[in-house]
């Protein structure tokens, strides 16, 4: 393994995430990429090229750090850029069935070619809109939860995300953490990995008529200077999925 797949399973088993030497392999081919692409099109800044271990792979994993996702749930990256959180995701936890969602087809069309390189099952790369293709039959409440990382507003996210969440099957106000300290997620929920003061965007969604709960989540991690200082965020909405995706009050 090369130092930085060794840092990334180290911090990882840190945080509760056992890795395999085989996802590490996986990590060290999907960063090559990335960056190889990068030199073409603008997947990532320039100036988080030297840090995307720990400003992308390991921050897009920490969703798993502190979130106990269904086995095999079907989950949305809404707004997946370069492919992430989504592709750091699907190496760790290869039972979810993931679709990754961008509006910029040159960057849609990077991530098939990725997936594809790495042999990446149960993955599919779509390009268009969220507000277009959640009004489509292949895609209206056909998922259990979307992701969501640095895309937009909160209230944006939940008005995108409504139309393709399927039924809620379980009450969010009796769930229970996992054994190992991590909140279980039900489906039906939107996860955003977001950063700074969320005060205002939170007070802008708890009273919609579709949100049913709001959860924030602190992203300290041990061994990672730049996820040490408190600012990253994980935002868990759970959502009455089925409405409108008006954001009209109750």
């Amino acid at each position: 393994m090369l130092e930085n797949s060794v840092w990334l399973h180290t911090v990882s088993a840190q945080n509760g995430l056992q890795l395999t030497d085989n996802m590490l392999r996986q990590y060290d081919m999907l960063v090559g990429l990335l960056l190889e692409w990068n030199k073409k099109i603008n997947l990532i800044s320039r100036r988080d090229e030297e840090s995307i271990w720990s400003a992308h792979i390991l921050h897009s994993l920490s969703i798993l750090f502190k979130l106990q996702i269904p086995h095999g749930a079907i989950v949305l990256d809404l707004g997946t850029g370069g492919g992430l959180p989504g592709l750091p995701l699907k190496i760790a936890r290869p039972d979810l069935q993931l679709t990754l969602l961008d509006s910029t087809q040159k960057k849609i069309n990077v991530v098939r070619e990725i997936a594809g390189l790495m042999k990446l099952e149960n993955l599919n790369a779509v390009w268009g809109r969220a507000e277009e293709l959640g009004r489509q039959s292949l895609y209206a409440q056909k998922f259990d939860l979307v992701v969501a990382r640095a895309v937009a507003s909160l209230k944006d996210l939940v008005q995108w995300s409504l139309p393709f969440l399927g039924i809620q099957e379980c009450d969010p106000d009796n769930e229970r953490d996992a054994a190992d300290g991590k909140k279980i997620v039900q489906t039906s929920a939107l996860i955003a990995l977001k950063g700074g003061n969320l005060d205002g965007e939170i007070g802008e969604i708890r009273h919609l008529a579709a949100v049913k709960k709001t959860e924030l989540i602190d992203l300290t991690l041990h061994g990672s200077r730049q996820l040490e200082e408190g600012e990253k965020k994980i935002v868990v909405v759970n959502l009455q999925a089925g409405r409108s995706k008006k954001t009209e009050k109750r």
